[in-house]
């Protein structure tokens, strides 16, 4: 696989380890992390060579809200999945439809589902 790069923004470090090992056993090979939105800012300003990034919602100081409005602003093509502990979050078409996501999954995800979003944002098929 050519040269992707991943961001996980989430506040749980035990979900980041989990979504990088996910990651990883699928390819990618750059794989960066923050646990919150201001961290994630840094981040994208420093890689603008990005294609994905794995947002949570809800997370102390910058949530994800604030966060994907900003990243946007830094990177506009670049492709977002929300991700969200709270399976009835009432901004998940706002998500979708307003904002652009790529798609809103719920935690814990089913890995065979975010494989295909995975895939999609980053035009790979994995085996």
């Amino acid at each position: 696989m050519e040269k992707e790069t991943v961001l996980i923004v989430d506040d749980e470090a035990s979900i980041r380890t989990t979504l990088r090992k996910f990651l990883e056993s699928l390819g990618v090979k750059e794989i960066l992390e923050a646990s919150n939105g201001l961290e994630a800012l840094e981040r994208v300003q420093a890689a603008p060579h990005l294609k994905l990034v794995l947002l949570d919602l809800k997370m102390p100081g910058m949530d994800g809200v604030q966060a994907f409005q900003e990243i946007r602003k830094i990177l506009p093509e670049v492709k977002i999945a929300v991700l969200t502990g709270y399976p009835f979050y009432r901004g998940a078409d706002e998500a979708l439809k307003k904002w652009g996501a790529l798609d809103f999954i719920t935690k814990p995800a089913d890995l065979d589902y975010l494989e295909r979003v995975i895939s999609l944002a980053l035009k790979v098929r994995f085996l």
